[in-house]
């Protein structure tokens, strides 16, 4: 029994997932794979072990009947890990997912995010754009809520004709850290943080509208100026990001942002689907002389699942 589920990444809004404001995501088909194993076949990694115990635990706390001692699983990622892509609730949503298939539990997606989201929150008091995204597929317009998930206003296949590129840098960033960074500058009421989250909103309304019409360039810009709010406002940014970014840039053509928090992890760019395979190898050979351990990947978008309803959008949800 092999659950598979999407990652995603952000294209425009980072952090506004709980500062109640806009995002705008893409469910990515890099997925994490959770499979169930025959007793005694062994177990995970350390880390991926902890997860599954925490995800298992907190099933129990819900439904008291549930044996103590869990199934073994064996965990499979393709994306790269802590970059960015929300790898870290793709697995959580996975063990969820899985872990409830064991039981034969019926989870609708409403109840899935729920789960997914309260366990993430107690971790890292962040948002709840990732397993939103991750749980709708397609492209997602959310409005942040702080302690509870983000309303969803918006759902949409991603065009069919677009492929997502990731460069994964192979260097680390630290999540909890600058959720912690940015909650301070929230209780002190930093206006600097206003400064980004007025930039950084305008420019998930301005992406939701290039996905919404397929303008590929006007979602380039928009990514553009989200990279530029993450690096001049929030300093999210990076020396190498920054020196990969311009490679991108020089040699393909190709805008890409910070997905995630930033600090490092992987950045994203979206092409034409017929390009995209030109544009990994050209890329791939200009990074490799300097950034021998950098990676480039292509990822279709995950199609709708239908499993979240987006919100009634309102004339006024959709301005700044």
């Amino acid at each position: 029994m092999t659950t598979r589920t999407n990652t995603r990444a952000c294209l425009a809004g980072e952090d506004l997932d709980w500062l109640g404001y806009r995002s705008v995501c893409v469910a990515a088909d890099l997925p994490t794979r959770v499979r169930v194993l025959p007793a005694g076949a062994g177990e995970p990694g350390e880390e991926a072990e902890a997860e599954a115990t925490a995800v298992w635990n907190a099933i129990r706390r819900r439904l008291p009947h549930v044996d103590a001692e869990r199934p073994a699983v064996a965990i499979d990622a393709s994306a790269p890990l802590a970059s960015g892509l929300s790898s870290s609730s793709s697995l959580i949503i996975g063990l969820f997912r899985t872990f409830a298939r064991h039981l034969d539990l019926e989870l609708d997606g409403a109840t899935l995010l729920q789960w997914a989201y309260d366990h993430e929150y107690a971790i890292y008091h962040g948002g709840g754009m990732d397993q939103t995204s991750i749980i709708a597929g397609g492209a997602t317009l959310t409005e942040g809520r702080d302690g509870s998930v983000p309303v969803l206003t918006g759902c949409v296949p991603f065009p069919e004709d677009w492929t997502i590129v990731v460069i994964d840098s192979a260097t680390p960033k630290c999540t909890s850290r600058h959720l912690a960074d940015v909650r301070r500058q929230h209780a002190q009421g930093d206006p600097t943080l206003r400064r980004y989250i007025a930039a950084a909103d305008g420019c998930a309304e301005k992406a939701w509208s290039a996905v919404v019409s397929a303008d590929l360039t006007l979602l380039g810009e928009a990514m553009t100026e989200a990279h530029t709010a993450m690096r001049d406002i929030q300093h999210m940014s990076s020396e190498v990001l920054e020196d990969m970014r311009r490679t991108a840039r020089r040699t393909v053509g190709l805008p890409v942002k910070i997905t995630g928090a930033g600090g490092g992890g992987s950045m994203i760019g979206v092409c034409r689907s017929g390009d995209a395979a030109e544009i990994r190898h050209l890329l791939s050979r200009h990074l490799h002389e300097e950034y021998p351990h950098a990676r480039v990947l292509l990822a279709d978008a995950a199609p709708l699942t239908g499993d979240l309803r987006a919100a009634r959008p309102q004339p006024q949800e959709l301005s700044a």
